[in-house]
């Protein structure tokens, strides 16, 4: 499988998806003006990462911002991932938050207690 790699433009975060190393990082700004086009590519990607995904998956957040409409994408992409415990593999989600940044730090949160799954909180 190929990696995913997505410039960040001003509307959309960078993607890095490297499935050699489980190594998987969204960053940035998420407000793109069409997001089902935007994050459809990175959905498929990862349907097929989860039938194979490397025995220890790292899943970053590190945005600034996203908008509503970002939001279920960004929960459809932790769902998918979490497919992979299924087979025993080990995952982790790292959420990233401005020290000064309490709204972000309560998304991660709220996307946390949704998906039934423990993040790693980290400010920077």
């Amino acid at each position: 499988m190929t990696p995913l790699i997505i410039d960040a433009t001003e509307d959309t975060p960078e993607v890095t998806f490297e499935p050699e190393t489980g190594k998987l990082s969204i960053s940035g700004t998420s407000i793109p003006e069409n997001a089902r086009k935007f994050y459809d590519t990175i959905v498929t990607w990862i349907e097929q990462y989860a039938k194979q995904p490397h025995s220890d998956t790292s899943v970053s957040f590190k945005l600034k911002y996203f908008n509503t409409a970002s939001t279920k994408y960004l929960f459809d992409i932790m769902v998918l991932v979490k497919e992979v415990t299924k087979n025993g593999n080990s995952l982790v989600f790292n959420w990233y938050f401005n020290e000064d940044d309490d709204d972000m730090y309560e998304a991660g949160l709220g996307f946390s207690k949704m998906l039934r799954y423990p993040f790693n909180f980290v400010r920077y």
